[in-house]
């Protein structure tokens, strides 16, 4: 009779370790998620922008230019889409601020186009463990100088 109540507290024991490990195991995946989701670009309000007096595809191909020439890391663009949105540039130690740009160009007329720069902040806490981060922020001041810069590039 001991060995049998021996046995089911062995296997409850060995139930309860599992099932503890499967749960931590899908929190971390959780977490992991998380914190991939929050790296993804968001869309903002606000930035600064402009019309060029130039073909929706010279806009486009000038400001992908100036931002590769610029030392932009492309993480995605789309000349269908009119959009461009750079890798995120992270600064910092403990508290880090990740930065990115977005440029978002709009077909106007046959030989018109307007163009959105947004420079985007994103901030987050990495101590012991990983912190997601932070709601995307405009960043103004940044956006208005990268526009001005892009205008110049694209020659409007």
């Amino acid at each position: 009779m001991l060995r049998a109540h021996v046995r089911i507290a062995i296997v409850a024991a060995t139930l309860f370790v599992a099932a503890s490990v499967n749960i931590d195991a899908q929190l971390h995946e959780k977490r992991e998620a998380k914190i991939s989701d929050s790296e993804k670009p968001q869309n903002v309000k606000g930035g600064s922008s402009f019309q060029a007096a130039v073909p929706y595809e010279k806009a486009y191909a000038g400001a992908l230019n100036y931002l590769k020439r610029e030392g932009y890391t492309i993480d995605s663009a789309g000349v269908d889409t009119g959009q461009i949105i750079t890798a995120m540039d992270i600064k910092g130690g403990y508290k880090q601020t990740g930065t990115r740009v977005q440029v978002t160009c709009i077909k106007v007329s046959d030989d018109r186009t307007s163009v959105r720069v947004v420079v985007t902040e994103q901030k987050r806490t990495k101590l012991l463990q990983t912190e997601p981060w932070g709601d995307a922020k405009a960043n103004e001041s940044e956006s208005s100088k990268i526009a001005t810069q892009i205008m110049a590039a694209i020659g409007s």
